[in-house]
């Protein structure tokens, strides 16, 4: 009756039904937000000293924000060997945010101002060991994942230290982002943010946010007003674009599906494009907005406050707010 295995298992079934009624991501953001109020007012003042100012915030935030999403990653565990499915693609996913993550690093250690005499001293190469070294200590579950990891964390270092370009890499960033809310989906269990097909309406929500400002930031970075849509085919595809929107919001919830996910993603897309491309002129700093509250997002799903620190940072240094209603009128 007192059999050990049956004691543990008896455990972990009891911790993760709690989970399923509470998510743990939601019970930590509420009881971090003294910790952001904080980090809002003083937050600034600190970042200065370290060389922060309006014109390079986009590109430490960016760099900060990859950095601690691949060491969240590596220190997760990479244990390859609780995966569900064993034909499953999550782990060849995991190595590309592993690889282009380690390309923003790399990158940004040789831009940032503060780090010049630590990349021209032969420390660099300790930094390199160091990372390889986590690397392979977070994958020792299987020998592939040893290989998987290092092959992909070791490209990217190579990759992004011969890139010579000022980058801002907010879009990769951004891609990165977006992929990690459909990896999250893909197998909750596997970074403890709930169970396929027991997500709660919270889960599903901060899924779909983190996703909608992702898709937001690429599509008011790159998409420009231009006024060149007749009104009436312009509301036109706009409902239909709301009506398929609202009909794969739907399909999703109830299926809880990647593909469908994806489809919904790609049609905020479609909608958020038009309104852009039809009005004359959009919101100043929608695009900073979008990129700040991504960040956020993201480092609440993970339970990583650090990242959700650096969005509220960098939403410091943002001007002209934007609210609310902005966004909206693209949906």
């Amino acid at each position: 009756m007192l059999n050990d295995v049956l004691v543990a298992t008896t455990a972990v079934s009891s911790f993760n039904n709690a989970a399923l009624l509470s998510p743990l991501f939601l019970s930590v953001g509420i009881l971090t937000v003294p910790l952001f109020f904080i980090v809002y007012l003083y937050g600034k003042d600190f970042v200065s000293k370290l060389g922060w100012n309006n014109q390079n915030a986009e590109l430490y935030s960016g760099g900060l924000s990859a950095l601690f999403l691949m060491l969240w990653l590596l220190f997760f565990g990479g244990n390859y060997a609780v995966i569900r499915d064993s034909m499953s693609v999550l782990p060849l996913i995991l190595g590309v945010v592993l690889f282009f993550c380690m390309i923003v690093v790399s990158n940004n250690i040789i831009q940032f101002k503060f780090f010049d005499k630590l990349c021209k001293s032969k420390l660099k190469w300790l930094m390199l060991f160091l990372i390889l070294l986590g690397t392979v200590l977070s994958s020792m579950m299987t020998w592939w994942g040893i290989l998987l990891q290092v092959s992909a964390v070791l490209c990217g270092a190579i990759i992004g230290c011969r890139l010579k370009r000022n980058h801002s890499w907010v879009s990769m960033v951004s891609w990165i982002f977006g992929i990690m809310a459909v990896l999250i989906l893909m197998q909750p269990e596997y970074f403890r943010f709930g169970q396929l097909g027991h997500l709660t309406m919270a889960h599903l929500f901060m899924v779909v946010l983190t996703g909608f400002f992702a898709i937001t930031t690429l599509i008011t970075r790159y998409v420009k007003a231009h006024a060149a849509i007749y009104q009436s085919a312009f509301v036109k595809l706009k409902w239909l674009l709301r009506i398929v929107a609202l009909l794969a919001l739907i399909l999703f919830v109830s299926t809880e599906s990647v593909p469908v996910f994806i489809g919904l993603l790609m049609s905020i897309g479609l909608l958020e494009a038009l309104s852009i491309y039809h009005n004359t002129k959009t919101a100043d700093n929608m695009f900073r907005q979008s990129w700040a509250a991504l960040i956020i997002c993201l480092g609440v799903m993970i339970i990583c406050p650090v990242i959700s620190a650096i969005g509220i940072i960098y939403l410091t240094f943002v001007s002209n707010k934007v609210k609310i209603k902005d966004f909206l009128r693209l949906l």
